[in-house]
């Protein structure tokens, strides 16, 4: 049962740390979308930068939420080789192994491209930030 428990503080801890980088993630897709705004009546090269500002966010986004996954797949690895050496899990513990199919001789790799909602969400970011960086000229006010 510690054995148990620490494993699920460090996945609790690992998850905080995907939360936090999560925030982040907000705060640079609002940069790079203001960044898309400004720099539709410039030159070639701001909007070339822009561009290349724009898509590294949109990777930086999938870069962070695939360690979600990927401490998941860790968690589920180490609790299957918990019970594969005879410990004892709860049944919270067990259903999270059964769930992700994982066992205790698995090797947890991180993927990209491995939630689909998230990656429709990052394509169409891209689209809206490339599609005002080299789109037509939109007015949004008296300030433009």
């Amino acid at each position: 049962m510690e054995q148990e428990l620490s494993i699920l503080a460090y996945n609790s801890g690992n998850q905080i740390t995907v939360g936090i980088y999560s925030v982040l993630t907000v705060i640079l897709a609002f940069i790079a979308l203001r960044v898309a705004r400004f720099s539709q009546g410039t030159h070639i090269a701001g909007k070339v930068i822009s561009s290349i500002f724009g898509i590294m966010s949109g990777f930086f986004i999938l870069d962070v939420q695939s360690f979600r996954h990927f401490w998941n797949d860790v968690t589920a690895t180490y609790l299957a080789k918990a019970k594969d050496n005879g410990i004892e899990l709860s049944t919270f513990a067990t259903n999270f192994v059964e769930q992700s199919g994982l066992s205790g001789n698995d090797i947890a790799t991180r993927g990209l491209f491995n939630d689909i909602p998230l990656l429709v969400f990052v394509l169409v970011f891209l689209l809206i930030v490339l599609g005002t960086i080299w789109g037509p000229k939109i007015n949004f006010g008296n300030d433009s």
